[in-house]
């Protein structure tokens, strides 16, 4: 017979919690009900498998399994909850309460005191042998077994649509975090550069990008991948680390513009050249009309746990440039070819559906299959790129020959 057990489920904004009940019904849990203006429970078969996949829902701040008291007056729920814990304390052991929500301070009171008059434990902060956590949600007490933190923010969707740039690394993680804490749908672009991307970096990076898609968009979400062809690597890698973040704007802007999304997330580790990095979004955020959004990321995403995720981002090391020591040139790059070259990358930008427990594989096996034809129409030369637009595909948007130098 399976085992039932309680869910709290608690979100920053009241606006999200209907969302968050409706995804917990999707998961077969029951009895989904609001006990609060930011709070609910509900009984599921699998609670702990539950609180791991709800803790990546933005809007959801915490996910608890455990059992709820109430409601009821402090003096009745602390009587609850120690009767609860009757069967698990004995004699001499040394435990300590952690108690969270409003009126924690009065319920604590009567919870020690109903601990030290009906049981023969020795309250310790330091060294406790046990440690419980009671979470004080619609007029009861919450006994957690466990929790997770969540994403939190505000509910999917609420800002429409965006794009984070996802490397691989921790930063591609932030940016695409970030995006969807502050209620966007947010699509993660990776682009391999020609030649340059050791095809590990590539694996690692499609493989993370549909991790985090499918865990925050279960009912599916899209990855976008793009190629870009080895004579724009080699002009790039002439410009610089400004020039490396400025063809990365304009190729993320261009997908943003094109498609309606209302903003381009990128996360950047403040290093040597970080200004410089910001100004070549800023260039772009001007020159194109979207909007660019830099969080800060400083080795640790704001991430729910996630074992095959962290081994990938642990892997991951490359980089084709530092931010580097190359000044800003605006002007040289508004004359070379890598603006054309970005508006072809973009255009040519595949879509790959992420959903499910088979996403990284599926994702990281559609790009493969595409790739062999990017690479040939990008690297191949643009007279066969320029035919295939004429045939039906977007147009032609070459830019003139010449390269960013470090000037």
């Amino acid at each position: 017979m399976e085992r039932r057990e309680t869910i709290l489920i608690e979100v920053e904004h009241g606006a999200g919690l209907g969302a968050a009940l409706e995804r917990a019904s999707e998961m077969h849990c029951e009895d989904a009900r609001a006990i609060g203006e930011k709070e609910a429970l509900a009984t599921c078969a699998n609670a702990l498998a539950t609180a791991d996949r709800l803790q990546w829902m933005p809007g959801i701040s915490l996910v608890s399994y455990g059992e709820f008291v109430g409601p009821g007056r402090h003096r009745d729920l602390a009587s609850g909850i120690l009767r609860i814990l009757a069967g698990t304390l004995k004699d001499g052991d040394r435990i300590w309460f952690h108690v969270e929500g409003q009126g924690s301070v009065e319920f604590y009171d009567y919870l020690v005191g109903e601990a030290v008059s009906s049981t023969r434990v020795e309250l310790d902060n330091r060294r406790p042998d046990k440690l419980f956590t009671v979470f004080l949600a619609g007029g009861g007490a919450f006994l957690s077994r466990g929790y997770r933190s969540g994403l939190g923010g505000v509910p999917p969707g609420s800002e429409g649509g965006s794009i984070a740039l996802f490397s691989g690394g921790r930063c591609g993680v932030e940016a695409f975090l970030s995006s969807a804490r502050a209620g966007f749908h947010t699509r993660p672009l990776f682009l391999e550069m020609g030649g340059a991307t050791p095809p590990d970096e590539t694996r690692r990076a499609m493989m993370a990008a549909a991790i985090v898609t499918s865990n925050v968009r279960p009912r599916g979400g899209e990855v976008l991948a793009g190629y870009v062809p080895k004579r724009a690597v080699e002009a790039i890698m002439a410009g610089g680390g400004w020039a490396f973040h400025r063809f990365l704007a304009e190729v993320a802007g261009r997908i943003a513009r094109s498609s309606g999304e209302r903003a381009v997330f990128v996360g950047l580790s403040p290093e040597p050249g970080y200004a410089n990095a910001i100004e070549a979004y800023a260039n772009a955020q001007t020159s194109l009309g979207v909007a660019f959004v830099a969080p800060q990321c400083c080795g640790v995403p704001r991430a729910p746990a996630d074992e095959e995720l962290e081994a990938l981002l642990d892997e991951h090391r490359w980089r084709l440039l530092e931010y580097g020591p190359s000044a800003p040139r605006e002007d040289i790059w508004g004359s070379s070819m890598l603006p054309g070259t970005a508006a072809e990358v973009a255009e040519l930008v595949v879509s790959l559906k992420a959903e499910g427990e088979m996403a990284r594989h599926e994702v990281l096996d559609g790009y493969l299959r595409a790739r062999r034809r990017l690479q040939e129409l990008l690297d191949g030369g643009r007279r066969e790129l320029g035919e295939v637009h004429r045939s039906g595909e977007p147009g032609d948007t070459r830019g003139r020959p010449g390269a960013i130098g470090r000037g």
